[in-house]
């Protein structure tokens, strides 16, 4: 009895026991090892699958789960006693898969919706994201208690019309 074949990538196939003594032949994807998660190239599914359902940041290494598996940042982690997904107990729960996957995502810069097109592993992320150029700014004005947050480019704008006193010389 011969079985049907067929050749996956680079001529690699995967039998997968279907029934006792019979196999099937399915294809093995090729992976990359560096995969961007990013809403701008396909991939925003596997970029959802680190999506803390609290703040919508990424979840990143350690990434803990609730028993049911369901993962929330390290941020949130500390704040939360149950589960926001199913309202089960936050236990000490590790899911090593999930960061294995990550260390061969590279996730999009925190900055991304003010102009950063960086994208990076995550043991990168951080660093980035405290020197980003895109960051926002906060009022460079000593001993003001202005609230005021912008891009580098706006802190002069900002400083003219709102601290006309510090940006003149009287």
């Amino acid at each position: 009895m011969s079985r049907p074949t067929a050749p996956g990538p680079k001529g690699r196939t995967l039998q997968v026991p279907a029934m006792p003594n019979t196999a099937l032949q399915i294809q093995a994807p090729e992976l990359p090892t560096a995969v961007w998660a990013s809403p701008n190239n396909g991939n925003s599914d596997l970029a959802s699958y680190f999506e803390c359902p609290v703040c919508f940041d990424y979840a990143l290494p350690p990434i803990m789960q609730c028993q049911s598996g369901h993962i929330v940042c390290q941020s949130c982690r500390q704040k939360l006693t149950i589960c926001p997904t199913c309202r089960g107990p936050l236990g000490n729960i590790r899911n090593l898969a999930m960061e294995k996957v990550a260390a061969s995502v590279l996730f999009p810069c925190r900055y991304s919706n003010n102009g950063c097109l960086t994208t990076l592993l995550h043991t990168e992320k951080i660093e980035h994201e405290d020197t980003c150029e895109h960051r926002p700014y906060t009022c460079p004005c000593p001993g003001a208690s202005c609230k005021w947050q912008g891009s580098l480019e706006q802190v002069m704008p900002h400083l003219m019309q709102s601290h006309k006193s510090i940006t003149t010389l009287q």
